[in-house]
C-alpha cells in the first residue's frame, strides 16, 4: 500500500506520527501538538511544557529539495539577523540542524521537518481586511524586496526561479507529471495562449534593473498577519526566485472576488509603492502575473491528485479557472 493510496485520515495519522516522533530531536518529549493544515505540507502547532508555541512543517517526501528546504531556513534566519521585520525564526534541532528527517511506515524516503517560533498576532479574510491594512502589508512586502536587493545570497542559497521555464518548463516545482492526464484537449490549448502571454511580459522585465530576485510568492491574507509589533509574514515555503512585482499577484487575485476590488487594488499598489517603486506599465504586467498564477494553480491541482480533498474537486476547480484564462485571453484582464 501506498501512502497516497490512504484515505485522508490514514495519512493525517501517518504524518501526526512523524510529528510526535521528531519532536524529541527538538528537545521538546512530551508537547502536545494540534493539525493546523494539511494540503501541500502538513503543519502542526506545537506547545512545549514550558508554554513556549513552535509551528512544526513535515515535508511530503520528494516533493521539495533538501536544499531547497534548508535554503528556505536559511533566508528566514538572515531576515531576522539582519533586519527587525517579522518572519517566522528557525529552531534548530538539539545538535545544531535546521532540518531533521524522520521515516513513515508506508515510506521508503525519510520526511523533512522544520520548526519555527510561532508568532502571535490576527489575520483578515479578503471581505474584512481594512484598506489601510492592505497598504501596510504591501509595503511589508516592498520592504522584503528592498532587503533582497541588498544583500549577496550565500552559495549554497538554492530555491526555484519562477521566470517562464520556472513556472511552465519540464523542471518547475509546478509541473504536473502524470497528473496533466487531468487536463482536457481544449484546456491545454488554453493554457499552452497563457504561457506565451506570461513569456512576453517575462523578456519585457528582464530588461528593467532590479526586478527579479527573492521573493514570498505566496504573499496573500492567510500568510501576512497583523501583531502589536507590526505586519509580519508566514509560510515562505513557496520562496522563490522571481520577479518582485509576481508577489502582488496572489493578494490581487484572491482581491478580485469582493465588490471592493478597485480600492483593494489601489490600496496595495499604494502601500508598496510608497516603499518600493513600481515598473512601468505595472498594470499589465500584473494582470499577467495573476493570470501565471491562475494557469499554476491549475498544474498544483493535477499536481496533487494524491490528495483525496484535491483529488475530489480537481476536475471541477481547473474548469472554473481555465474560464477565467480564457476570459484574460480575450480581454487581457481577469
Amino acid at each position: 500500500m501506498t501512502f497516497a493510496s490512504l484515505t485522508y485520515d490514514e495519512q493525517v495519522a501517518q504524518l501526526t506520527a512523524a510529528a510526535q516522533a521528531v519532536l524529541p530531536r527538538y528537545g521538546l518529549n512530551g508537547a502536545a501538538i494540534s493539525l493546523i493544515s494539511y494540503l501541500n505540507n502538513i503543519v502542526f502547532k506545537v506547545i512545549a511544557a514550558n508554554g513556549e508555541i513552535y509551528a512544526l512543517r513535515v515535508h511530503r517526501p520528494g516533493h521539495k529539495r533538501i536544499e531547497w528546504i534548508q535554503s528556505e531556513v536559511l533566508w528566514l534566519a538572515m531576515i531576522s539577523q539582519q533586519t527587525a521585520m517579522h518572519v517566522p525564526q528557525p529552531v534548530a534541532t538539539t545538535v545544531g540542524d535546521w532540518l531533521a528527517e524522520v521515516h513513515v511506515e508506508t515510506l521508503e524516503s525519510p520526511l523533512p521537518c522544520v520548526l519555527f517560533r510561532w508568532i502571535v498576532g490576527h489575520f483578515y479574510s479578503a471581505a474584512d481586511i481594512s484598506l489601510a491594512d492592505v497598504s501596510r502589508a504591501a509595503g511589508f512586502i516592498a520592504e522584503l524586496h528592498n532587503f533582497a536587493t541588498t544583500v549577496t545570497l550565500p552559495a549554497a542559497f538554492n530555491r526555484p526561479r519562477l521566470d517562464w521555464e520556472g513556472f511552465f518548463g519540464e523542471e518547475s516545482a509546478y509541473n504536473p507529471g502524470e497528473g496533466a492526464r487531468i487536463f482536457t484537449a481544449d484546456q491545454k490549448v488554453v493554457f499552452r495562449e497563457i504561457e506565451a502571454e506570461v513569456q512576453t511580459v517575462f523578456h519585457e522585465l528582464d530588461a528593467l534593473p532590479q526586478s527579479f530576485g527573492v521573493i514570498h510568492a505566496d504573499f496573500l491574507p492567510k500568510n501576512f498577519l497583523f501583531t502589536d509589533a507590526g505586519v509580519a509574514a508566514i509560510d515562505f515555503d513557496d520562496l522563490s526566485l522571481g520577479y518582485y512585482a509576481y508577489d502582488l499577484a496572489p493578494s490581487l487575485l484572491l482581491f478580485k472576488a469582493e465588490s471592493r476590488y478597485p480600492a483593494l487594488r489601489e490600496a496595495l499598489l499604494a502601500g508598496y509603492s510608497a516603499v518600493r517603486g513600481l515598473p512601468p506599465k505595472h498594470d499589465h504586467y500584473l494582470e499577467s502575473f495573476m493570470a501565471a498564477r491562475l494557469l499554476a494553480s491549475c498544474l498544483w491541482q493535477a499536481g496533487h491528485l494524491h490528495h483525496p480533498h484535491v483529488r475530489e474537486h480537481a476536475a471541477e476547480v481547473i474548469a472554473g479557472r481555465t474560464e477565467e484564462l480564457k476570459r484574460f485571453l480575450q480581454t487581457g484582464r481577469l
